[in-house]
């Protein structure tokens, strides 16, 4: 999927020379001992190119002021052994306005040479110390274990440089000075944000799928969120500490923040059908946030998970009366929120909660037709609804269930299959299925600023 750019950092070198921060400490030493020639003093300053935008902000319409915020940038050069020369960084108020709203800093301490140079703008303070901590190559995979909180900040998101600028820095008066002194660097939010609505009503035509009833009462959350972020990827592809299943149960444990009691009722924003989203803030829909999540096994366990509440109510629930031997089965009209037992023979039955074992199998030989030697595997696949809560799994489809950073993903929920599943949490034996259309979505994805990813979802259990 192509990851589109929501604003451009430029850098160019002055003419004016200042001492440089040429020297390394012993601790910063390149390994094997090699020494890199001494670079000659300059200056360089930063060009931020806001899009257009007069308010000292990313230009973005799918963003709120938060989202946009940037309060300050730092500029990390790295020399030519990889080692940290270089740590600067400049309030955005200190910028001056140019034309065509783009902002310049001040000069800003550089030293000729072959250089990487990373940006990151509102850099937390595990930004800053794995910067200082790792050679330029050795970012790459390394995760910093944080909380969501920490990258998607009121007073700023935490962005960084999608790849590094590696080049020659020149004397001013160079031939090459031009080309090799004008840097582009491109930044990206941390973290992906998700809005789940549902512009169609619930009684339209094909809206409601499965069993018969009512579905009221939808909400959303996200589940399985990575807290190991990264700010620079291999070479060839993407490297994630969760890479597999097996990798994702070595650390699901502190790697991940998962939903304690999916009936806590302040996990979730509200789903309103026959809304629509109106605003760039999520406007009627709200919305949520997540941190980049890769896989590579696509496998349910490993990815994170938009969760969908809604309270089903079976249009007919029998009720079991009589003594064995004499059962009499009685349909009574559902109650919404009542407690019910599922089976799924020939088509959904729906129980009362008080129903044993017994009068299933009774109802099975009785009803359902099944034979008695399969009377046990069949009362085993009973399912149990508390209070009448469903639940459904989206996945990010076009993405094979990855959430990517700086995505906006907007899921318009088209159709719902009823009845869901018991649980909105893992429950063996589904973590360990792959991603497929029985347990997610069908998508259709347009992508716009914050890497604007819209689909349709149709929900199934």
């Amino acid at each position: 999927m192509k990851r589109n750019l929501f604003s451009k950092v430029f850098m160019t070198m002055t003419a004016t020379a200042v001492m440089g921060l040429a020297s390394c400490s012993n601790d910063n030493d390149p390994a094997g001992g090699q020494e890199v020639p001494q670079g000659k003093a300059t200056t360089m300053k930063l060009l931020l190119d806001l899009n257009g935008t007069s308010t000292r902000a990313v230009a973005d319409g799918n963003a709120t002021d938060d989202e946009k915020k940037i309060k300050d940038l730092t500029v990390f050069i790295y020399n030519a052994n990889g080692i940290l020369e270089s740590e600067q960084t400049v309030l955005f108020g200190t910028l001056t306005e140019g034309a065509d709203n783009v902002f310049t800093t001040k000069a800003l301490d550089a030293t000729t040479g072959t250089k990487t140079i990373f940006v990151a703008a509102n850099a937390t303070t595990e930004i800053k110390q794995v910067m200082k901590a790792n050679t330029a190559n050795g970012l790459s995979g390394r995760p910093l274990g944080a909380e969501l909180s920490t990258i998607t900040a009121t007073d700023g998101f935490a962005m960084f440089s999608t790849t590094g600028h590696t080049g020659d820095l020149v004397e001013v008066g160079d031939a090459n000075y031009a080309t090799n002194n004008n840097v582009k660097v491109t930044l990206q939010r941390l973290a992906s944000k998700v809005a789940v609505g549902m512009t169609a009503q619930l009684a339209n035509a094909g809206v409601q799928q499965g069993a018969a009833g009512e579905i009221a009462d939808l909400k959303y959350t996200v589940d399985n969120i990575n807290k190991n972020y990264f700010l620079t990827y291999g070479v060839t592809a993407a490297k994630d500490a969760n890479m597999t299943v097996d990798e994702y149960d070595k650390q699901a444990a502190t790697g991940f923040e998962m939903v304690a009691d999916f009936t806590t009722a302040g996990i979730y924003n509200t789903i309103t059908p026959g809304l629509a989203y109106t605003a760039a803030n999520g406007g009627n829909w709200g919305h949520k946030y997540a941190a980049e999540n890769l896989t590579t096994d696509k496998m349910i366990k490993g990815v994170t998970r938009i969760v969908v509440q809604g309270v089903f109510t079976p249009k007919m629930v029998i009720t079991v009366g009589g003594n064995a031997g004499a059962w009499t089965f009685t349909e009574n009209a559902g109650v919404k929120g009542n407690t019910y037992k599922m089976l799924n023979v020939n088509g959904y039955a729906f129980f009362d909660a008080a129903t044993t074992e017994e009068q299933l199998k009774a109802w099975l030989e009785e009803k359902a037709g099944v034979p008695t030697a399969d009377l046990d595997a069949e009362a085993a696949k009973v399912k149990t609804y508390t209070n009448g809560l469903n639940y459904w799994w989206v996945t990010v489809k076009n993405n094979q269930g990855d959430m990517l950073r700086n995505n906006f993903y907007k899921v318009d929920i088209t159709s719902i299959w009823a009845p869901g599943r018991t649980e909105g949490g893992f429950v063996d034996p589904d973590d360990n299925n792959q991603i497929d259309k029985e347990t997610n979505i069908t998508v259709e994805v347009t992508v716009e600023p914050w890497n604007f990813v819209e689909f349709n979802a149709d929900l199934r259990p």
